[in-house]
């Protein structure tokens, strides 16, 4: 049981991850209002509009990894799963130690992977291609789990059945997004009476992208569920167990180098300053945003039942039951909805060397892992000398629940370079369930 569990978790562990750049990841996400050029297209495209210090902007290299689960850091691994932690036994406080660290809505995972291809920003216009994945996984397998690691908890005959044991969806494509932002005059757009209210703000600047989506895959459960039944001996039948596992769901996949799928979506927002020293950021991200699934559309079926004898008599017969099931059936296109979001934040210049940011994100849907739960965060960012700029933040709520990011950069007036970490859960990395690591570079003309 034990080598199960570690190979469940090592599936559910190695994923690569966010939407994040090398220097919004070190301000653990809450970069809505401070961000500008090509880092903008990922927070807000009215951003573009704002002054930055250069004309033109070219990515050379933006690397994103995660590596997470949603219950178990290296420490709990370390004590729980090596021989050296363990000493080779799980004592009864430590199983339930480990089933403590199982949420009560199961074992789960949530991956999202970009990687830019290209990145370029001239004035208030952007451009990008980046490599997208997108997807959340999780299992409900808390009460088979204690089962098979206390055994017996009642007497020998037991039954339990768990519907949606597992929710998965996954996609992949390649997103080609189009932003431009234009800066309009306050004092050409309201009367003087509404001005006199807001004196400290002389302009607003309004973006927008579109984003183009070539599908490479997609995979989506409908309907899953897990039996697990003792019969004890009765008459001529020997103590037996059965277990019954089924998994269906739709797929799509690049058909002879066709796209799998082909979808849009939009970003829009706006940005301004109050005064000298603030700047505010509302945007909406992946609006009417979905894919549209045509190539190789199929359901998958996915059934395994068996039953296991105890009999005592080496020579008693055995009858095997078991069923093995793995089948497709084609099916017309379908669609997926992309994850949207809203975020609003603000960025206060404290002195000409410091600046803070406090962001709020809320999730529009669920799809691919997206979480509802609404996201408020912090950061601070701080230049120790003209180039050196060093960074912090951490955020609560959304996914990831509590984040909290650490970073650099070595930003020189033709080339920056960025580097950031995150851990997931924690504030030390040993006991992080999750680890970001982020870096970008760029050029500046």
């Amino acid at each position: 049981m034990k080598k199960i569990l570690i190979i469940l978790l090592s599936i559910l562990s190695f994923a690569q991850s966010q939407s994040f750049d090398g220097a919004g990841l070190s301000l653990a996400g809450n970069y809505a209002a401070s961000s500008r050029g090509i880092n903008a297209l990922g927070y807000n495209p009215a951003n573009l509009a704002l002054y930055r210090g250069n004309t033109m902007e070219l990515n050379l290299l933006s690397v994103n990894a995660f590596l997470a689960n949603n219950s178990f850091s290296l420490n709990s691994y370390n004590r729980y799963f090596t021989l050296k932690g363990n000493h080779g036994w799980w004592s009864a406080s430590d199983k339930n130690a480990i089933l403590d660290l199982i949420p009560d809505d199961g074992l789960g995972l949530n991956f999202d992977v970009h990687a830019n291809v290209f990145g370029l920003a001239f004035n208030n216009f952007a451009m990008a291609a980046q490599l997208v994945s997108q997807g959340q996984a999780n299992i409900k397998a808390g009460k088979f789990l204690r089962i098979g690691l206390f055994g017996e908890t009642v007497d020998n005959s037991y039954k339990l059945f768990q519907p949606s044991v597992a929710d998965i969806d996954a996609y992949s494509a390649l997103k080609v997004s189009f932003a431009y932002a234009y800066p309009f005059s306050i004092k050409k757009l309201l009367p003087q009476s509404v001005k006199r209210l807001l004196p400290e703000i002389s302009m607003v600047s309004v973006g927008a992208s579109l984003n183009y989506y070539v599908g490479f895959a997609v995979a989506q459960s409908t309907s899953s569920n897990l039996m697990l039944k003792r019969n004890p001996a009765q008459e001529q039948n020997e103590e037996s167990a059965e277990y019954d596992v089924y998994l269906s769901g739709r797929k799509a996949l690049v058909d002879d180098g066709a796209p799998a799928g082909r979808g849009k979506s939009f970003d829009f927002g706006l940005a301004t300053g109050y005064g000298k020293d603030w700047d505010i950021s509302l945007s909406f991200l992946n609006i009417a945003g979905k894919i549209n699934w045509t190539g190789s559309t199929e359901m998958f079926y996915i059934h395994h039942y068996d039953s296991i004898s105890f009999a005592e008599d080496e020579n008693a017969d055995e009858q095997d039951w078991a069923v093995d099931e793995d089948s497709t059936m084609a099916i017309g296109s379908f669609s997926t909805p992309l994850p949207a979001v809203m975020r609003v934040g603000v960025a206060w210049r404290i002195r000409p060397n410091w600046r803070v940011s406090a962001d709020w994100q809320q999730g529009l849907n669920e799809a691919f892992g997206n979480s509802t739960t609404p996201r408020l965060g912090l950061a601070s960012e701080y230049y120790v000398l003209g180039w050196l700029p060093l960074r912090t933040g951490m955020a609560i709520g959304g996914r990831e629940g509590f984040q909290y990011g650490l970073g650099l950069g070595f930003n020189f007036r033709f080339f920056d370079f960025d580097l950031s970490y995150a851990m997931n859960r924690a504030l030390w990395p040993t006991y992080s369930r999750g680890a970001f690591i982020a870096l970008s570079m760029k050029i500046k003309i």
